[in-house]
């Protein structure tokens, strides 16, 4: 295949890249088009694609394009990952070893691919049950990005489920101060600080989780909350104080 053909088919490719960002799918489409008629073996093409499908759960046709970028390019990485995925979505409990060699084979492409160490962490905790595998992984993640702050709650659940409330409220510690304002991470140190001991700093951290989930709307969360809430303090005067805080939110809301 000539040169110049190759050196189009990448332009054609950016371009795609381009109108993705902005949302115009027409033109995504035109120009991946013209990158294939250019280049037809042209992985990135094919895994992009696969990752658009991904994003409107069409998740066996996005399955299919992995596979054809795997088949154009046994060597990557992004895609072993992107489909490990993509089956994740939609295999049977039986299958999961196939989403976990696909993530393993991604990182043995590329040690430093964070998002496959992620997506093992989530299998192995989610799905498979394997909390030590899950922690690794996890830790691994930490050390490729401090900033992570999913990894620090994640791994900090896995330590709480474990009876390791120090090793848990630590990872919570640093989520918050990663983000002050983590709901989830409030709502896992609160938990932690009951079992702990620290009544008041749990009851100050569920609060605060609470109020949280209520400003964002996730009514879901807000409910479990308050359940948590009602189940650690059989105080009534802790009733009084959670009845108090959703009056404000009633009636700041008419």
């Amino acid at each position: 295949m000539k040169t110049v053909n190759l050196e189009q088919a990448q332009v054609s490719y950016n371009q795609g890249l381009a109108h993705l960002k902005s949302g115009n799918l027409d033109e995504v489409i035109e120009c991946f088009r013209e990158a294939l008629l250019l280049n037809p073996n042209f992985a990135e093409v094919h895994n992009t694609i696969g990752l658009i499908q991904f994003q409107i759960e069409k998740y066996e046709n996005a399955i299919q394009l992995f596979d054809n970028a795997l088949a154009m390019n046994t060597n990557f990485a992004e895609a072993y990952n992107n489909r490990g995925l993509a089956r994740s979505k939609i295999c049977h409990k039986s299958e999961l070893s196939k989403v976990i060699e696909d993530y393993t084979k991604a990182i043995a492409l590329n040690p430093n691919l964070l998002q496959a160490y992620l997506n093992r962490a989530d299998t192995y905790k989610n799905l498979t049950g394997d909390n030590p595998a899950a922690i690794l992984d996890y830790s691994q993640v930490i050390s490729l990005d401090p900033n992570c702050l999913s990894a620090y709650i994640n791994r900090a659940n896995i330590y709480f489920l474990s009876g390791e409330l120090e090793k848990s409220l630590f990872d919570l510690e640093k989520a918050l101060s990663l983000d002050a304002d983590c709901a989830e991470a409030y709502c896992g140190r609160g938990t932690v600080r009951f079992h702990l001991g620290n009544i008041e700093g749990a009851k100050k951290d569920l609060f605060k989780a609470f109020g949280l989930y209520e400003v964002r709307g996730n009514m879901i969360y807000c409910a479990f909350t308050r359940s948590l809430i009602m189940e650690l303090f059989r105080d009534h005067e802790v009733y009084k104080d959670l009845f108090g805080v959703e009056s404000r939110i009633v009636k700041s809301k008419k």
